[in-house]
């Protein structure tokens, strides 16, 4: 493979890894943000668990079949609340969140790839350049070994 081939070879793989690269960061942030929906669920989760709590030590007796009925429909609100609450984060950490982590995993193991491709291409380059440096000195002392030949008489 000539010089001008591998150093067009490398300019894509540098290409593909910059993509894969780019690839990588958003798949990141898409993370960060999924984790930041995560843990605003999990306040949300926690202050309907908090209101029930705090609902159920202010719980006063009740007079009248009206404040029963009152008091019931106040507490399944309250617990369709929380329980709404725990759901919703159950779905995010199975749908968005887990989507998202194995988008990552997956862009880490492409940039792996790209890089590792990068570096072969790299590497075949420094042993050419190596190989027509040697050549080049060979050459060189050829040429001062035949000019130190001409000189004796």
């Amino acid at each position: 493979m000539s010089s001008y081939a591998l150093y067009t070879l490398r300019d894509l793989r540098v290409s593909g890894e910059r993509q894969a690269r780019q690839a990588l960061a958003e798949a990141m942030a898409a993370v960060r943000r999924a984790e930041a929906e995560r843990d605003r669920l999990v306040a949300r989760t926690s202050e309907a668990r908090a209101a029930v709590a705090a609902a159920r030590a202010a719980e006063r007796p009740l007079s009248t079949a009206g404040e029963a009925l009152t008091a019931r429909r106040f507490w399944a609100r309250l617990e369709a609340e929380a329980e709404a609450a725990v759901e919703a984060l159950e779905r995010h950490r199975t749908g968005p969140l887990r989507a998202a982590l194995e988008a990552e995993v997956a862009a880490r193991a492409s940039h792996l790839r790209a890089r590792q491709r990068r570096e072969v291409v790299d590497k075949a380059i420094t042993r050419r350049e190596a190989q027509q440096r040697r050549d080049r000195q060979r050459r060189e002392e050829a040429a001062a070994d035949d000019l130190a030949s001409r000189r004796k008489p």
